[in-house]
């Protein structure tokens, strides 16, 4: 796996931290990311683990409040994601500091 793409899986990790019930903007966001990956079975794969993540955490109504703002920018696109600005998406530049949010 290359570099970009192992950041990206490690942020999606991260982000799932954030997911809460059926329909909410923070699974709405990650699935968004996860049409970022270059390849079909990358999607399927990332698809999957995004509704993994859903079904055994909870989210706050902050979170929620965040995820959506981000998906009202529009700013997270798969075009931010490959020029690096991960930011874009809700997602730490440091992987690390991530996980510590």
């Amino acid at each position: 796996m290359n570099k970009p793409r192992l950041w990206i899986v490690l942020s999606l990790i991260a982000l799932f931290g954030l997911l809460g019930g059926c329909g909410s903007p923070c699974k709405d966001l990650a699935n968004k990311i996860c049409d970022c990956q270059p390849t079909r079975l990358g999607q399927e794969r990332c698809h999957t683990n995004v509704d993994a993540a859903d079904r055994n955490t909870s989210i706050s109504d902050e979170e929620d409040d965040r995820c959506q703002a981000i998906l009202d920018s529009g700013s997270c696109t798969c075009e931010a994601i490959l020029a690096a600005d991960y930011a874009a998406c809700g997602l730490a530049n440091d992987a690390a500091a991530a996980l510590l949010d």
